[in-house]
């Protein structure tokens, strides 16, 4: 029986598995450090909140003691990493989305209203960073400081609202240029590490 032959210049399957990502491969320089140490930090912050938590609920248990700064801290802790995380997550794909409706629409309308739909996640980011930086100035003038014996200022905490609404604001425009570029704007990117699909993992 005959084979078929490659194409003269054509690469072997395993040859192409192994070539190195192209710089629009790899993502943008600002995605790889917000899905990397980034993410990494917002991470790193839910694990501490999770021990902290796990901790507190074996001394109740078992030592019958609480520690009375450990409710304040899993808080603090799990907004902050929330709101550093924020960006990282829809850059993976991962904010919920209803695209029910507009699968059925023609190309067109799919656009517009991807296009709509990020600016309308623009706006919502520079609302929450307009509310938020009153708030974080309010607490610095005051100089209120946490209930619990950590006395932390309590600026320094919220400054966690400000921050995430600039990296949801950012990655929002980013969306609003895709979309306006014909593509669709809430895909995994290249720089979150997930499949898009009809990509092979």
């Amino acid at each position: 029986m005959a084979l078929a032959a490659e194409p003269v210049g054509a690469a072997h399957p395993s040859s192409r598995a192994q070539t190195p990502a192209s710089p629009a491969r790899r993502g943008t320089l600002w995605g790889r450090f917000e899905c990397g140490p980034l993410l990494s930090v917002a991470t790193v912050l839910a694990l501490l909140a999770t021990g902290i938590m796990l901790t507190e609920a074996f001394s109740r248990g078992f030592l019958r003691h609480s520690y009375f700064w450990a409710e304040e801290s899993v808080r603090y802790l799990m907004i902050w990493a929330f709101f550093l995380a924020i960006g990282a997550t829809g850059r993976a794909g991962m904010h919920i989305r209803t695209e029910m409706l507009v699968a059925t629409l023609p190309p067109w309308g799919q656009r517009a209203c991807n296009v709509l739909a990020s600016v309308a996640g623009l706006v919502f980011a520079l609302i929450l960073l307009l509310a938020a930086i009153p708030q974080v100035e309010r607490y610095y003038t005051i100089g209120m400081m946490t209930e619990s014996t950590l006395d932390l200022p309590m600026w320094a905490l919220f400054l966690a609202m400000p921050i995430g609404a600039v990296l949801l604001a950012i990655y929002y425009v980013g969306c609003i240029v895709r979309a306006w570029n014909g593509r669709d704007p809430f895909l995994p990117l290249p720089e979150s590490g997930q499949s898009q699909p009809g990509e092979s993992a």
